[in-house]
């Protein structure tokens, strides 16, 4: 009979093998005669199959785990969400990497959080946001509720971690004035991003992953095949100013990307895009981002009397919602609106 005791433990414990398994608990007694006499009942209950041996469950790694959540969300949720899914996996999967999934716990979940904030951000290699953060925090809950569907584990570790508070951040419309002076202070490839977002409403990775096959000049729109959700697949009317710019990428590019992949660096574009901008606007002294681009478009279509239904279809949004981040009505909408009140009243 094996007995012994544990470091820091007044108890003694039972350690053998039964029927090629291992057995080994804790008799919750001090005293080893009484030790010796629980361990015999023990045995002599195992021979007579009056109890089992609890045999410890093998749980998966956190790895294991992120490469079964991103096969199950390429096939439920789509290539273009699991591609984003697999992007907010890095961090997540170079800290928790092989620990056993039931070992982390909610210390080890806010040890991460502390940890991101001193790792650069992958994208832009700059300090990370908490939005990007965030979308790893939604990521790992994700990849959690999948184990809690599939048995392996009964609770996630984030269950009482809360999202960080963003930075809101101030969306600028960009007034005709402060749009000359930037096309033409920017380098050509990244005026003709911006005049397609402006008159369009595009995103600035539609504009630049858009291939040459996408293009419908006869029918006056490109197809945009690859976006962020089911809803942002759409097909965009293109204006004589979007029309010109096709044609001259066309003319360059007759097949495959209208902004080739990757610059003389070897960088993605739309990753270099924020670099191609930041030194013009702060040449200007301009306070905008390139995304505000697609909130200028979609704050002059409303200004031109364009409905909110058509505006979210234009946008690529399956309904209104979100239109009130993308909207901002200047002063003199807000002063005409005023006086079709005080006209209406009259009236």
């Amino acid at each position: 009979m094996a007995l012994y005791k544990r470091p820091n433990s007044k108890f003694w414990w039972m350690k053998f093998y039964f029927g090629g398994s291992l057995v080994q608990q804790s008799t919750k007694v001090a005293n080893r005669r009484d030790a010796l006499t629980i361990e015999a009942a023990f045995r002599h209950e195992l021979a007579l199959g009056r109890i089992g041996i609890k045999i410890k469950k093998d749980f998966p790694t956190f790895e294991q785990s992120v490469n079964d959540f991103l096969e199950w969300s390429a096939v439920r949720k789509g290539a273009t969400a699991c591609k984003r899914h697999r992007f907010s996996a890095i961090a997540l999967r170079k800290y928790f990497g092989k620990t056993k999934v039931d070992r982390i716990k909610a210390k080890d979940v806010e040890g991460f959080i502390s940890w991101r904030f001193k790792q650069p951000s992958i994208k832009t290699g700059g300090t990370i946001s908490r939005e990007s953060v965030n979308h790893e925090l939604r990521v790992f809950k994700m990849i959690f509720n999948r184990l809690i569907e599939l048995g392996t584990v009964s609770s996630t570790p984030a269950r009482f971690i809360k999202q960080l508070p963003e930075n809101e951040r101030k969306f600028h419309v960009i007034t005709p004035l402060q749009e000359k002076a930037y096309l033409l202070a920017c380098p050509p490839i990244l005026s003709e991003v911006a005049v397609i977002m402006i008159e369009t409403g595009m995103r600035p990775k539609e504009v630049f992953t858009l291939k040459a096959e996408k293009v419908f000049f006869e029918k006056g729109y490109l197809q945009i095949t690859d976006s962020k959700t089911p809803s942002s697949n759409r097909k965009v009317h293109f204006t004589p100013k979007v029309k010109s710019i096709l044609q001259r990428r066309m003319e360059k590019f007759s097949e495959g990307w209208l902004f080739p992949k990757k610059d003389v660096s070897g960088n993605p574009r739309y990753s270099s895009m924020h670099f191609w901008h930041l030194p013009v606007v702060k040449k200007l002294k301009f306070d905008f981002d390139l995304y505000d681009c697609r909130h200028t478009f979609a704050t002059r279509a409303i200004e031109r009397g364009i409905d909110l239904i058509t505006l979210a279809a234009l946008l690529g949004h399956k309904d209104t919602k979100m239109l009130s981040r993308y909207v901002h009505p200047s002063e003199e909408m807000k002063a005409d609106a005023m006086r079709k009140m005080f006209l209406a009243k009259a009236v």
